[in-house]
């Protein structure tokens, strides 16, 4: 997989991902973005060679994705029937360091998502005014281009919108396959067949994805946090895995698992279709802090205090906060705050509630502790930073209007 997101090529691309029945879509955006100032040699459609569960992404579009600035997914029912697809969205997943926008049929919506892709990702649609902005926003930002008119925007968007309608009137609905209710049983051979638990299932898609042979407890509870996976006991899958013969624990404590030889050639023997069968175990148990965090805020649970703190955290790009003999220090920064902001002191006194409103929500995970392991320091989940400190994050502008609302009232 490292072949990918090596040796890059010197043109930024925008890549768009596709099932080859969905192609009219794919030629509907691309003659928009041409006309929205997008060269037509930057945008490349990835031909999609069918069904075949074995067949291999090709040459052209490896180097296509070398050079991806922005990665598009046309996501249908047929598109989740190909094995080569969501290997290719397996691909895109994996490039998080590269913007994805995945543009729905209308038989797609996040109820029905699958696979890398899933519903953590904002859904978008070629006859939404907004949507249209977004894609264009993102593309023209990541290409670095100049920006277009308004007029011209305006009239290729209402172009791209009429094309979009007439293919879908003329369309023969594509539903997506149902999932099966039941694991099917699986041949002998397959790898899977030997583990039956949530547990070996995320230890050895943790395995394929690192692609390491040896991975050891502490490594993988790391891994557990950062992505803020849930209920997975590692203890326990290790001596599942040793007691089938998939591999040994290494260590006198039990603490290091060792996938045998034989074992570890077949799981990486083809790495991105092994964790595209694992990835729905992972989703299953994943509980992204950002989530938790916009219903929190939509269900209006936060007071002032706990929505100042919120201001806080963003005007300073905090993302750890220290607790007992590290908490003088966070509440010294946060008086500094509160001074530059002609405040009384309403926050530093209420640091230790909004702290623990914090954990109780699961916002935040113990990162460093004292000689008798009490947590001395929590760090916000990587998705709510991500939701909190990224420009283009729906939230990144709450500090504003929060200090407009709670720090500024009118003298009337």
């Amino acid at each position: 997989m490292q072949d990918l997101i090596s040796n890059p090529q010197s043109r930024p691309l925008v890549f768009i991902s596709h099932r080859s029945t969905d192609k009219t879509v794919a030629e509907i955006l691309t003659t928009f973005l041409c006309g929205v100032g997008v060269p037509k040699d930057a945008v490349f459609c990835s031909s999609l060679p069918g069904n075949d569960i074995d067949q291999c992404i090709s040459k052209e579009v490896k180097e296509a994705l070398k050079s991806s600035a922005v990665n598009i997914a046309i996501l249908s029912g047929d598109y989740y029937e190909s094995a080569y697809c969501l290997n290719e969205a397996g691909i895109l997943w994996f490039l998080d360091n590269i913007p994805v926008i995945p543009i729905t049929l209308p038989e797609i919506d996040s109820t029905n998502m699958r696979g890398f892709l899933g519903n953590e990702y904002k859904l978008r649609s070629l006859d939404s005014d907004a949507d249209i902005s977004y894609i264009y926003d993102t593309i023209q930002e990541s290409l670095g281009l100049s920006h277009v008119k308004t007029s011209f925007f305006v009239s290729e968007s209402l172009k791209l919108k009429h094309s979009y309608s007439n293919y879908l009137s003329s369309r023969t609905t594509h539903p997506v396959p149902s999932l099966p209710q039941n694991n099917p049983t699986p041949s002998s051979t397959d790898l899977l067949s030997y583990v039956t638990t949530d547990d070996e299932r995320i230890i050895l898609y943790y395995i394929a994805k690192k692609e390491v042979r040896k991975a050891s407890f502490q490594s993988i509870s790391d891994w557990l946090t950062q992505n803020e996976i849930f209920g997975v006991n590692i203890e326990n899958a290790f001596d599942l895995l040793s007691s089938n013969g998939l591999g040994k624990t290494s260590d006198e404590n039990a603490s290091i698992f060792e996938l045998s030889m034989d074992v570890f050639r077949k799981l990486t023997s083809n790495t991105i279709l092994f964790v595209t069968r694992l990835h729905p175990y992972i989703k299953k148990h994943q509980k992204l802090a950002a989530i938790m965090f916009k219903n929190l805020w939509e269900q209006n649970c936060l007071d002032s205090t706990q929505k100042l703190f919120v201001a806080y955290l963003q005007d300073n790009k905090v993302s750890h906060l220290g607790a007992r003999w590290m908490e003088a220090s966070q509440i010294a920064d946060i008086e500094q705050w509160e001074n530059r902001n002609g405040m009384d002191a309403i926050l530093s006194l209420a640091y230790g509630k909004c702290l623990e409103f914090f954990i109780d929500n699961n916002l935040v995970y113990a990162s460093a502790w004292t000689s008798y392991d009490n947590p001395k320091e929590y760090t916000l989940y990587a998705s709510l930073q991500n939701c909190l400190f990224a420009p283009s994050s729906e939230y990144s502008n709450l500090s504003k209007e929060i200090k407009e609302e709670y720090l500024y009232p009118l003298p009337f």
